[in-house]
């Protein structure tokens, strides 16, 4: 009888130390790689902002180059077009 009244206290006493110890133990694993994913997930976003950030100002570098060539081209066109006339004048074909 002695035995049967000693393994109650000896089951909570079990519960009561390694209950606490096995939730934390799976609420850690589970969590673990719920937190490693989305810190990974996260860290590959931020670098994938920056290879896209600098792709687009590279993009708006090449932009504003093609902008300064089209305009140098059109001031030269006019300035050529302008000497043509005064060329033209002067040899008196205009």
């Amino acid at each position: 009888m002695a035995k049967k009244k000693a393994l109650p206290p000896l089951f909570y006493l079990a519960s009561i130390i390694f209950l606490p110890w096995w939730i934390s133990l799976s609420f850690q694993k589970s969590l673990e790689s719920w937190i490693t994913n989305w810190w990974n997930t996260r860290q590959s976003e931020t670098i994938l902002n920056d290879i896209e950030e600098n792709s687009i100002l590279e993009k708006f570098k090449e932009l504003k180059e093609l902008l300064l060539v089209e305009e140098m081209i059109k001031e030269y066109s006019e300035t050529h077009l302008q000497n043509l006339r005064i060329v033209e004048v002067m040899i008196g074909i205009g």
